[in-house]
């Protein structure tokens, strides 16, 4: 998943907000899930990246 992150964000661009629909759909299929905050996204996003 951090990789798709990366991917995404290449293709769309940062203005698209692609981490925020990404943590958006995440708590709209798994309402129950934690940690899928923009902010972790975030974390995650910088993970793959390095």
């Amino acid at each position: 998943m951090d990789r798709d992150i990366l991917d995404r964000q290449a293709k769309k661009g940062w203005c698209a907000k692609v981490i925020e629909q990404l943590a958006h759909d995440l708590r709209t299929v798994f309402p129950c899930m934690k940690g899928v905050s923009r902010a972790n996204m975030m974390y995650m996003r910088a993970f793959a990246e390095a």
